[in-house]
């Protein structure tokens, strides 16, 4: 598996706005792209190929391979099903190529709610007579299909403030330009490639035992968890998820099989790796009950909240001038993993402290809580920890020994962390 995956790339609009035009275009331009052949049961128009533009099926076919969910994202537009498929799309991305996917606008829709990283294109004519001119210069669809395309492209139009560019297919030049600037702006990101080589090189040794994470397999919890109130209102804490999901980025990219398992945070989930998500702390124990046996580190990074409303209220609790809440404790997830799993894997903990014994408390949980080490970061370092970008602390080990991280990045911080989490177990410690 590459260790950077690449990007999926969506680009959908109205039928006749040009997005096939666009995204056979990013295909030819990058050599790491390549188009996702979506499956279709609508009859092959004019030249078109089997395998190359779509792959076509009868609806018998198409049905049956929802039921045995082949399909990543899949509609009916216009009478005719379409769909593309879950497995290929996953492959190509894992080994580091990018997809560009030319679908329609629900589909669009639903790749997002799966893939929450994926960026997704609305493309459009600068006007409806340009659509129209468009659709019937084609010559593949009669005056009243046209008509129906018109109509739907009011609906699609609706969904696209939740697209993440707009591009306007007045010329097709300009157009071109643009969509060769999202992929490369997008491929740029920090959050979207592996941690820079280049970084590392100025402190090698503070790196070392990042390889000790290649093909090994690390859960990632992250995000804070929220107890439910009503269906409305719910318990939580300020976590922001952040330090979690740049967790998961850096086991990615030390070439282990990440699970992320995460809160409702406030971060897109990495990409490159399989996420799972969850609301409240009995949803995370009961995934990591099922899963921490087959893996080589949990790293417990979510910000679990520690209370929930003792009460559950059906529907949503009106307004009163007063109103009591009696709150309980909520299941404390590493000890009762710690107690109750026979094969328990090791466990790096965070514990988030207040005030001059802050290290004294931490300690007390890593020994409590049977994890092989815990990063301890103060709470009350101004533009650190909580709802920050930043974070700084110690990591200590039950050996007694520690590596202390100063005030940096949390994308930096988590690499740190990966790298003296290795370096400690390649040395044989027992946990």
């Amino acid at each position: 598996m590459n260790n950077s995956p690449g990007q999926l790339i969506v680009l959908a609009g109205p039928s006749g706005a040009g997005k096939t035009t666009l995204a056979h275009h990013l295909v030819e331009t990058f050599s790491s792209a390549a188009f996702s052949v979506s499956t279709t049961t609508r009859s092959v128009r004019g030249s078109e190929i089997e395998g190359v533009d779509y792959f076509f099926v009868t609806r018998e076919e198409f049905l049956q391979m929802i039921e045995n969910g082949y399909f990543l994202e899949y509609a009916e537009v216009h009478g005719h099903l379409y769909g593309t498929s879950r497995e290929w799309v996953s492959r190509e991305l894992a080994l580091g190529g990018s997809v560009i996917l030319d679908i329609d606008v629900q589909g669009a829709l639903q790749i997002k709610e799966t893939f929450p990283t994926s960026i997704l294109i609305f493309v459009l004519t600068p006007s409806p007579d340009v659509l129209s001119s468009r659709l019937l210069s084609r010559n593949t669809d009669e005056p009243d299909v046209v008509l129906l395309r018109l109509e739907m492209a009011a609906w699609e139009i609706s969904w696209i403030g939740s697209f993440d560019y707009y591009v306007c297919n007045r010329r097709l030049e300009d157009s071109l330009i643009q969509v060769e600037s999202i992929f490369r702006g997008e491929s740029l990101k920090i959050s979207n490639t592996s941690f820079p080589p280049e970084v590392r090189a100025f402190t090698p040794e503070r790196f070392s035992g990042r390889e000790y994470w290649y093909g090994k397999k690390v859960i990632v919890t992250s995000g804070p968890t929220r107890e439910a109130l009503d269906h409305v209102r719910f318990i939580s804490n300020r976590s922001s998820g952040l330090m979690g999901c740049s967790m998961a980025i850096a086991f990615r990219d030390a070439g282990a099989d990440v699970l992320f398992v995460t809160g409702p945070a406030c971060f897109s989930r990495p990409s490159g790796v399989d996420t799972i998500s969850v609301e409240s702390a009995d949803e995370m124990h009961k995934i990591l009950v099922r899963e921490v046996a087959r893996a080589d580190l949990l790293v417990m990074a979510a910000a679990v909240s520690d209370f929930r409303p003792s009460i559950f209220h059906d529907g949503k609790t009106e307004r009163s001038g007063t109103f009591r809440l009696e709150l309980e404790a909520t299941l404390d997830i590493l000890e009762e993993l710690d107690r109750s799993i026979d094969c328990m894997c090791p466990v790096m903990a965070f514990s988030l402290e207040f005030g001059p014994d802050g290290e004294k408390r931490a300690l007390g949980k890593m020994k409590r809580k049977g994890a092989a080490a815990i990063f301890y970061n103060p709470g009350d370092i101004q533009g650190a920890g909580m709802e920050a970008s930043s974070n700084q602390g110690k990591l200590f080990f039950t050996d007694g020994s520690f590596v202390e991280v100063r005030q940096s990045s949390k994308r930096y911080i988590a690499e740190l962390l990966t790298a003296a989490m290795g370096r400690y177990l390649m040395k044989g410690n027992e946990v």
